[in-house]
């Protein structure tokens, strides 16, 4: 990070500082007093459940240069020291703060946004596979697509980044315009439109408008510049541009272009003959610079799409539909398909049994395909953990049903956890009447009847595939890891 002066810090945000604290020098930012805090601003963040100007003090003594509080009367009285920097909003602080850096410090840096309903993680990072390929690109690292890691991140971009790719998540409206008004994205990805968060939303239409508001950026361009949207053509509500033009001029986006990728013939970027199985995918890619061989070794249907909208983005930025296969291939056979994706193949007790990791997150678009990945897995059995989909409103039921039906397709036995979880039974079983489920509460007591289950195939000379998934609240990873240990 570049040093910043306490009154450069405090005009990024607006806020008030004390006569003579303004040449005070703060050489980064922090949000956690149990972090190194030596010379940096420590932003007293407020949550639910905690107080950030209950460390002031703390941080402090630490070797903090400032605080930046939100207190109004333990700021005027001195509490939190004499270079204290006074703010309405300690978040909305935060963002300013790392908004206003980025427009000074890196002025001519190119961004792009990544967001969707599913797989914006991989995507993002075959993005940033593709575009450092030919630039000095960085990229939100792993659960840094909220309204802390994201800023965070662009306070700590290294001074020669050339390309940032900024992965956005979403809860609700207003959400993806505070990230959004960070980062300045000169173009965005909108991966897919699904169910997520519609506890929260109440509809996919709202989900989409929520989505779109990544296109506010279009509204900073000259006149004349359109803003730059990549979106999954078959997906239902984004394959209608003249819908996404409405929205975007809604949030100020007066000219958009609009990028498609996927299946569908009409497709910017588009797949055809494609072949997906346990090692990966193969395809042509029909798109405008011609037709070009893909071979990739990235398990999953689902990785066709995430390709293609990598392609696409690199296209944005000069790089070759060559160059960006040759870019995905790379990153795929040096990370084994595995790094910094959230889906993760481990193979344990010498090949005999196969995981796949998938225990971030869940949602009634993402458990089908991991499904299907399990399923083109060679094994005798396979069976899956699945735990809650958790904010899916009143159709939760529904859609954890025919998960159920789906993972009858895939799967000899199924292990759930958790309440909504128990509505899998229900799905599973009117496929498979006869096949064995079992249903617990916790973690722990399924790791424990998976392992029996395992142990007996095992000593039958029988080789098992695993899926283990739930939404990240369930804490799946928790019966990954135990695999792990027990068949290392």
């Amino acid at each position: 990070m570049y040093t910043l002066t306490v009154k450069e810090l405090a005009g990024f945000c607006g806020g008030k500082y004390r006569p003579g604290a303004g040449r005070r020098r703060v050489g980064s930012v922090v949000t956690d007093s149990r972090k190194p805090v030596k010379g940096g601003a420590f932003i007293a963040l407020k949550g639910e459940n905690f107080d950030g100007h209950n460390y002031v003090c703390a941080a402090l003594e630490a070797g903090a240069a400032c605080a930046v509080v939100s207190d109004a009367e333990g700021w005027e009285s001195g509490r939190f020291g004499e270079y204290a920097v006074f703010v309405g909003d300690t978040q909305k602080a935060l963002g300013d703060i790392a908004a206003g850096y980025l427009q000074k410090y890196f002025p001519k840096m190119r961004r792009i946004a990544v967001t969707g309903s599913v797989g914006k993680t991989t995507t993002k990072e075959l993005v940033h596979a593709v575009l450092a390929s030919g630039f000095r690109a960085e990229k939100t690292p792993l659960s840094h697509n909220n309204e802390i890691g994201l800023p965070m991140t662009s306070l700590s971009l290294p001074s020669d980044t050339e390309i940032f790719v900024a992965e956005m998540g979403m809860r609700g409206f207003g959400q993806i315009t505070y990230l959004e008004n960070i980062v300045h994205p000169e173009a965005a990805l909108i991966t897919t439109i699904g169910n997520a968060h519609l506890e929260l939303l109440g509809s996919r239409e709202n989900i989409l408008k929520a989505k779109m508001e990544v296109c506010r950026g279009g509204a900073r361009l000259p006149r004349g510049k359109a803003f730059k949207l990549i979106v999954n053509g078959d997906n239902d509500m984004l394959k209608d541009k003249d819908r996404l033009r409405s929205i975007a001029a809604g949030y100020g986006c007066r000219k958009l272009d609009i990028i498609t990728f996927g299946l569908d013939p009409s497709s910017t970027f588009r797949a055809a003959e494609t072949v997906s199985g346990e090692h990966g995918i193969n395809y042509l890619l029909i798109c405008p610079e011609g037709n070009v061989h893909v071979d990739l070794p990235l398990p999953g249907e689902h990785n066709i799409y995430n390709s293609l909208a990598a392609i696409a983005a690199g296209s944005l930025f000069g790089i070759s539909a060559k160059q960006a296969v040759s870019a995905i291939r790379r990153y795929a056979e040096e990370s084994g398909g595995e790094k910094s994706v959230r889906q993760r193949k481990i193979t344990l007790a010498g090949g005999r049994i196969t995981v796949i990791d998938d225990a971030y997150n869940a949602g009634p678009e993402s458990m089908p395909a991991s499904l299907k990945v399990l399923g083109g897995i060679t094994a005798d059995r396979h069976i899956a953990a699945l735990a809650d989909m958790v904010e899916l409103g009143p159709d939760s039921p529904r859609f954890h049903f025919e998960v159920g039906r789906t993972a009858a397709t895939y799967c000899d036995r199924l292990f759930t956890v958790g309440e909504k979880a128990k509505k899998y039974v229900n799905g599973f079983k009117s496929v498979k009447r006869t096949a064995k489920t079992e249903s617990f509460g916790t973690t722990d007591e399924a790791f424990a009847s998976v392992r029996k289950y395992i142990d007996g195939e095992l000593s039958a000379g029988r080789t098992v595939a695993i899926l283990v998934k739930g939404s990240h609240i369930m804490h799946m990873g928790r019966i990954s890891q135990l695999l792990e240990e027990a068949y290392k």
